[in-house]
């Protein structure tokens, strides 16, 4: 689940009050002294006791659940803030937080001020690029921008007007080829006016032509846009060419009307000649190979380069960039049965695509990759398994990989902190910390509730005869990233993620029903996604929030179908309170296999005769 701002940052002290009877006020979220986004209202939750006497928080009545837990979604006000709480008793408590200040609260009768709001890092541009200035300052008043000697005091726009956010564009030139510069802005000072200026702190360089660069580590995400979607995961060593630069992005050019974003960090310089814009490499031969998992394909090229997946209907597509067909040869394997034929086009400038064609549904999985940091593509196309479906083991066969959702360790900086049943308030006070997972208003963990519902789904599956691993059995740290890694590596023919579902700083709890939510990712994943999706319809009492696309890293596996199941809200008392039932527990553990048994269509389990005595 996605995690609120404050809840992954924060700093827990003392509570404020002590009660004055018998009483007890426990605020658990937002943590006290935590920052919130610029909202007008935003939940908070906790727990009271006794639950009977009636409750307020900063006098509006407060609903509490039987067993003491209560949420609440209250307006709050920019800068310190407090939410105080009373029982009737006469017990009070109080937490405090920090609101931030909208933009467009700021008075224009305080002190005229311009700064710039992008444009902290260095940044590279190509002719025919534009350079976009972003500031922020008083409102109303007349401001111009420069751009070194290339443009001086060319005119800003604000908008809307009297927002204070003004906004300039200019086109880079081919003339503007080797300049630098740092772009400044002021505003025009009159007879009665002040006026303030700023400069940005990234420098501006114009390119020539786009630089090779090449992938520095595994696993290099590259996006569609500077805060796009994922479009494609690369190795190390993987040639790209970067046609510019901004705020720690780079921008890739795959093709003459393709292009792609990736972090600065995740490449470096690549030795050899500037990119001339053709294509680095020509495609071989291809060579399969009956494997254990399936089929392997093996193809011959003279340079790393990107590439990208599609699943089809009936196979995968592979698309390569920079890339030149000149493939003669096919080698089959008179054995494999699971790739019935590969076709191949130059489908645009630099760009070849390969379809691995496979019957309807038989692709269960893939693996792109450059083994042994070769330059040679390895293609992996996975078989589906094939489980005994026959009674009392029908799922005989098949390996399941459950992944509790995350680990009950604190991070705080670069040490980590075992986390065991210890209450929220008893974590340590430091601003580093950070807690993995969600929490809810009578103190549960998350990470304790995945854990506890995981062991009971793998008791159902062992039981229909599965093999079951777990990528965190226990109370071990497991990085998020190693995860995917680990269920390929323990042989898994199914990935399930387990979670329960919290919502960020200022959502609304009461905005729509809240219940359980099915994710999937890939095309081989839907099936299984909607497998157990309708089992929980069909067992579940909670509210259906749907089957849906989630880009989730653990669900993002291409090698085995995966589902992530986000069961109930930790911070709804109610459902915190079922959470931590055994019997919900197990219900829940039941929903899911039967989800799986319908997803490899096994038959109905046989009734027993019953014995005449």
């Amino acid at each position: 689940m996605r995690l609120p701002s404050a809840l992954l940052s924060f700093s827990l002290l003392p509570l404020l009050a002590v009660p004055l009877r018998a009483g007890e006020i426990n605020f658990v979220y937002p943590a006290d002294g935590a920052a919130l986004p610029a909202v007008q209202k935003t939940f908070v939750f906790g727990n009271v006791s006794p639950a009977t006497v009636p409750f307020t928080v900063n006098g509006e009545r407060v609903e509490v659940h039987s067993n003491g837990g209560f949420i609440a979604y209250l307006p709050v006000s920019p800068g310190d803030f407090f939410f105080k709480g009373e029982l009737a008793d006469g017990t009070t408590a109080q937490r405090r937080l920090s609101v931030r200040v909208p933009a467009e609260q700021r008075s224009s009768t305080a002190a005229v001020s311009l700064e710039f709001t992008a444009g902290a890092a260095d940044s590279e541009v190509l002719p025919g690029d534009y350079v976009r200035v972003s500031l922020y300052g008083t409102p109303g008043r007349e401001g111009v921008f420069s751009l070194g000697k290339l443009l001086e005091d060319a005119p800003l726009a604000e908008a809307p007007q009297g927002s204070g956010r003004y906004y300039g564009v200019y086109r880079i030139a081919p003339a503007d080829q080797g300049k630098e510069f740092y772009p400044s802005a002021r505003f025009k000072g009159g007879l009665f006016a002040h006026g303030a200026s700023a400069k940005a702190k990234g420098r501006v360089r114009v390119l020539s032509a786009p630089a090779m660069v090449e992938t520095s580590t595994d696993t290099v995400v590259l996006r569609n846009a500077p805060e796009g979607g994922y479009m494609m995961f690369l190795p190390k060593g993987v040639k790209l060419a970067s046609a510019g630069r901004s705020n720690g992005m780079r921008r890739v050019l795959l093709s003459p009307d393709a292009d792609c974003w990736v972090e600065d960090s995740k490449v470096q310089p690549s030795a050899g000649a500037p990119y001339s814009g053709g294509p680095l490499t020509e495609t071989g031969a291809i060579k399969l190979k009956k494997t254990d998992f399936g089929s392997s394909a093996a193809l011959t090229l003279y340079e790393k380069i990107p590439f990208i997946a599609e699943e089809l209907e009936n196979g995968l597509r592979v698309t390569l960039y920079y890339a030149s067909l000149r493939t003669n040869w096919v080698v089959y394997d008179s054995s494999d049965t699971l790739v019935r034929n590969v076709s191949f086009r130059q489908s645009g400038i630099n760009t070849v695509q390969i379809d691995f064609e496979t019957g309807p549904g038989e692709l269960w999985g893939y693996n792109i990759s450059y083994p042994n940091g070769g330059r040679t593509l390895q293609v992996d196309l996975r078989a589906r398994p094939r489980p005994s479906l026959a009674w009392p083991k029908p799922l005989s066969g098949v390996k399941v990989v459950l992944d509790p959702g995350h680990s009950p360790w604190l991070k705080c900086g670069d040490t980590k902190t075992p986390l065991r049943d210890a209450k929220f308030s008893s974590i340590p006070a430091s601003s580093a910390c950070r807690l993995d997972g969600a929490v809810g208003p009578k103190e549960t963990f998350e990470v304790n509730v995945n854990l506890a519902i995981a062991h009971r789904l793998r008791d159902e599956l062992a039981a229909l005869g599965a093999a079951v691993l777990l990528t965190r059995p226990g109370d071990e740290f497991v990085d998020l990233a190693d995860r995917p890694k680990l269920a390929r590596d323990l042989g898994g023919d199914l990935f399930i993620s387990i979670h329960n579902n919290a919502i960020g700083d200022g959502e609304d709890p009461y905005a729509q029903p809240r219940g359980f939510s099915i994710y999937h990712y890939q095309r081989h994943s839907r099936a299984l996604a909607a497998a157990l999706h309708r089992a929980y319809l069909k067992h579940i009492p909670l509210p259906d929030e749907g089957l849906r696309f989630g880009d989730y890293l653990v669900a993002r596996m291409t090698w085995m179908p995966a589902a992530l199941v986000e069961n109930a809200y930790m911070i709804l008392p109610r459902q915190e309170e079922m959470l931590n039932s055994p019997s919900f527990q197990k219900k829940l553990a039941e929903t899911m296999a039967e989800g799986v048994l319908q997803y490899f269509g096994a038959p109905r389990r046989p009734e027993q005769k019953k014995v005449k005595k």
